[in-house]
């Protein structure tokens, strides 16, 4: 169980990944529990990224520390391939926090990575999956769970983790819920409308301007005063403003782009992953109760290469 402390250094309630599975609506989910206080910024990436900017800049995104009140830290760059170091910086600031892994078939996964970074932020230049894959690494290592699953576990003991299967994430959001506030010893809590709508889909912005401003804000010193004042709805509101919907590849043209090799690496990554999530699932059932490797199972076709999507790859 973690354990709010007025002298922590790290966060109590840890969504470390991964990137493109709900942790955004998980995060404005759990953010609405008195209890639990979400920081100014969703991802501050403090234990990856942003190492070198220093606790004291970490410690100023979050209210000051009150006994009862949990900090949540859902930066999914802790399991990014490029920063290996994340995860035990995470385990040595915040050795008792409560961690959740949300994890959704894997190739799917990658594929989301891929579009949300090509056309909401537009720092990816492939213009296509097969392209993308030659060229970064992060897309498939952050969709390798074998991988994270083992070096979550080598830091932190099983009983402060909890695996979440995307399918459940969006099927029965509430039991998640009630095992992240079981796991920090909290009531329970009923989240807004609005928290339940809170979706981070792809989209892309109206106007090149728009986006070279908004990427400015999000870097800047003002935007965690920003997003504290305004809160996280009025913020996404006004995101909603200056982008738009956009068409995505599905899953079968992606695919399509690849060469044979990259389909094998697909192929390999989507078994690998598979099979660990369901040995970690199995295990998390048979400790806690829940009944949630059935339906992980259940939600990944046998093998990416025969997958025929017809709509976009999700969220």
């Amino acid at each position: 169980m973690a354990q709010s402390s007025v002298h922590g250094r790290g966060p109590d309630l840890a969504i470390v990944g991964s990137a493109r599975s709900g942790t955004t609506f998980l995060a404005a989910q759990l953010a609405e529990h008195p209890s639990i206080d979400a920081g100014a910024v969703k991802e501050p990436n403090f234990f990856s990224r942003e190492y070198g900017r220093g606790h004291e800049w970490y410690e100023s995104l979050y209210e000051p520390r009150r006994e009862g009140v949990y900090r949540l830290d859902a930066s999914t760059s802790t399991t990014f391939p490029q920063f290996p170091e994340a995860l035990s910086r995470l385990a040595a600031a915040a050795p008792d926090a409560f961690v959740v892994y949300v994890v959704r078939p894997p190739v799917s996964r990658a594929l989301s990575h891929y579009l949300y970074l090509l056309h909401y932020f537009h720092n990816e230049s492939a213009e296509t999956f097969g392209a993308a894959l030659e060229n970064n690494a992060v897309y498939l290592g952050a969709s390798d769970y074998r991988r994270w699953l083992d070096a979550i576990s080598q830091v932190f003991p099983k009983e402060q983790t909890v695996v979440v299967p995307f399918c459940i994430l969006t099927e029965d959001q509430r039991a998640v819920t009630r095992v992240v506030y079981d796991g920090l010893a909290i009531p329970d809590w009923e989240p807004s409308a609005a928290a339940h709508s809170h979706k981070n889909e792809v989209v892309s912005f109206r106007r090149s301007a728009y986006r070279s401003a908004y990427h400015r804000l999000r870097r800047g010193r003002l935007y965690p005063w920003a997003r504290r004042r305004l809160g996280m709805q009025r913020m996404r509101r006004l995101r909603a403003l200056v982008t738009t919907d956009t068409p995505l590849a599905t899953l079968t043209e992606a695919l399509a782009s690849c060469d044979d090799y990259q389909l094998q690496a697909l192929e390999s990554l989507h078994c690998e992953g598979r099979a660990a999530v369901s040995a970690s699932l199995r295990e998390q059932d048979a400790r806690t109760g829940l009944s949630w490797s059935p339906m992980w199972e259940a939600s990944i076709t046998p093998d990416p290469r025969l997958q025929r999507g017809s709509g976009p790859p999700g969220v």
